[in-house]
């Protein structure tokens, strides 16, 4: 019996997200937060009006996070990511992303676990995007990783902009 009111209240945030008015949608998520498969639904959203005003109340669950990245929307991104960090897995997940990867490295670091998962793919392109948002450069970690492993150019490029 509990399990069918749970699908019932799924159900009826799906359709909230999918069929009612905006306004019908702000009286409803005032009551509060949607469950994981109600925000997957946002994301398939073409107006991202009710996408926004959710997220400005409420960080997305860490499993939405990692659609939210591979859905690959950066209106959806350029919304998202200037409110909230990502959760470490949905972060690490951004490292395989360049566009998400781009906008999220505007606003907010890439943790040490992450960062060495980016330079250990060892593409360049992922790398300078992010160090091109980042003034910081990389932690000393990954630096020493990237320093061995990087083509020399590479290596030139990031001693001439974020010293040695």
């Amino acid at each position: 019996m509990y399990y069918l009111k749970i699908m019932e209240a799924l159900e009826q945030q799906i359709v909230l997200v999918k069929y009612h008015s905006l306004r019908e949608f702000k009286e409803r998520v005032k009551q509060g937060k949607l469950k994981l498969k109600a925000q997957f639904e946002l994301l398939t959203l073409r107006d991202t009006t009710k996408f926004e005003y959710y997220v400005k109340r409420f960080q997305l669950d860490p499993e939405a996070e990692r659609r939210l990245i591979k859905s690959g929307r950066k209106d959806l991104y350029c919304i998202y990511f200037p409110l909230y960090s990502c959760c470490s897995s949905a972060e690490e997940l951004l490292t395989h992303y360049p566009r998400a990867l781009s906008v999220y490295a505007k606003y907010h670091d890439l943790r040490e676990n992450s960062q060495m998962s980016m330079v250990r793919q060892k593409k360049a392109k992922n790398t300078l995007k992010y160090l091109n948002k980042r003034e910081r450069g990389l932690c000393e970690k990954a630096r020493a990783f990237f320093r061995s492993h990087a083509e020399k150019q590479l290596i030139g490029f990031y001693d001439r902009n974020y010293g040695t």
